[in-house]
C-alpha cells in the first residue's frame, strides 16, 4: 500500500547531487538526438560508428560506445529517449550524475558486449541506446519497485518490478524465436551489467533484487547514497477513528484530525494517504464550504 511506503530525500546541498542527476538525462538525451541529426544524412559517418563484427576485428574499439548514441529511425529513438526520460528522472536524482552515467555506460557497452559475444562470425549491424535503457530500467525497479506505471497498451497499472520481469521474459522468448532484427541479447546484457552495478553499490540493501530468490538472507531493507535518508511516513496517531467518519456521514472533522493529515501531506505528500484518510479530507473540504 502506499501508506507503508519508504521515501527518500536528499539532504542540505545534495539537492544539487538530485538536480545533478536529472540534468545528467537531458545531457545524453541532448546527446543522442544531435548523433542522430548529424548520421541520419551521413551514411558513412553512420558506418564508421555503427558496431560491426568487421569493426571489432579491425580495432574500431570506439563502436562498442558510439553505437549506443546511434539509431535507425526516428520512432526507434523517440522510444528509446522516452524511456531515458521516464526511467532516468526516477532513478538519476538518487544517484547523481557520476553514477547515473555510469550505470548508463555500463548497462550499455555491457549489451553490446554480450550481442558481440554471440555474434562474432555474423555480419550484422548493432545500434541504438536499449541496452543502457534497459539497465536503468531494472535499476528503477530495484529502487522503486512499487512505483505504478500504465502501458499505451496496456492501460492497467503495473508496478516496475511486474514490468521488468515482463520485458526479460519477452526478451528471453524473442530472442530464442528469433524471428526480428532486434538485439535482444543487447537489451538482456543491459539488464544484467545494470543489475551488477547497483549491487555493486548498494549490495544487498536493495527494496528489491531480482535475483534475490538464489540469494539467502537477502534484506528487504534500503540503505540509500551518502547525504540521503529514508523516512518513515508518520504513522496514524493513536485516538482518531476515521472508520467512524465513515460510518456516520453527519460526525465532523476536527481540527486535531484535519491537522494529522495535513501533515502527513506535507511529510510525505497527498499519495501517502490512505482511502480512508483521502474521504476525510474531502469531507473536510465539503465541510468547510458548507461554512
Amino acid at each position: 500500500m502506499l501508506s507503508d511506503r519508504n521515501y527518500m530525500s536528499p539532504q542540505g546541498g545534495n539537492s544539487e547531487m538530485a538536480a545533478g542527476g536529472v540534468k545528467a538525462v537531458f545531457i545524453l538525451i541532448a546527446v543522442n538526438v544531435l548523433c542522430f541529426l548529424l548520421t541520419s544524412g551521413n551514411p558513412e559517418l553512420f558506418s564508421t560508428l555503427a558496431m560491426t563484427t568487421g569493426g571489432m576485428k579491425n580495432m574500431a574499439l570506439w563502436q562498442i560506445v558510439s553505437a549506443m548514441f546511434l539509431h535507425g529511425g526516428f520512432s526507434h529513438l523517440l522510444f528509446n529517449m522516452w524511456g531515458l526520460y521516464l526511467f532516468g528522472t526516477i532513478v538519476a536524482p538518487v544517484l547523481g550524475a557520476r553514477r547515473f552515467l555510469i550505470l548508463y555506460f555500463i548497462s550499455g557497452i555491457g549489451g553490446n558486449l554480450l550481442w558481440m559475444a554471440f555474434n562474432w562470425n555474423s555480419p550484422a549491424v548493432l545500434i541504438g541506446a536499449s541496452g543502457a535503457l534497459f539497465g536503468i530500467m531494472l535499476a528503477t525497479a530495484m529502487l522503486y519497485p512499487d512505483k505504478e506505471f500504465i502501458l499505451i497498451f496496456l492501460p492497467v497499472p503495473m508496478k516496475t518490478k511486474t514490468l521488468v520481469i515482463v520485458y526479460a521474459v519477452i526478451e528471453v522468448f524473442s530472442e530464442l524465436s528469433m524471428q526480428d532484427n532486434i538485439a535482444h541479447l543487447a537489451h538482456l546484457g543491459g539488464f544484467l551489467a545494470g543489475y551488477v552495478y547497483i549491487k555493486f553499490l548498494f549490495g544487498n540493501n536493495v527494496p528489491w533484487d531480482l535475483f534475490g530468490f538464489l540469494i539467502p538472507g537477502t534484506k528487504k531493507s534500503f540503505t540509500p547514497p551518502p547525504g540521503w535518508t529514508m523516512q518513515q511516513q508518520p504513522q496514524q496517531q493513536q485516538g482518531n477513528d476515521y472508520e467512524e467518519h465513515l460510518r456516520n456521514p453527519s460526525q465532523k472533522v476536527t481540527q486535531r484530525e484535519l491537522d494529522q493529515i495535513l501533515d502527513k501531506i506535507s511529510h510525505a505528500g497527498i499519495n501517502s494517504l490512505s482511502e480512508n484518510e483521502m474521504a476525510i479530507l474531502k469531507k473536510a473540504r465539503e465541510q468547510m464550504r458548507k461554512n
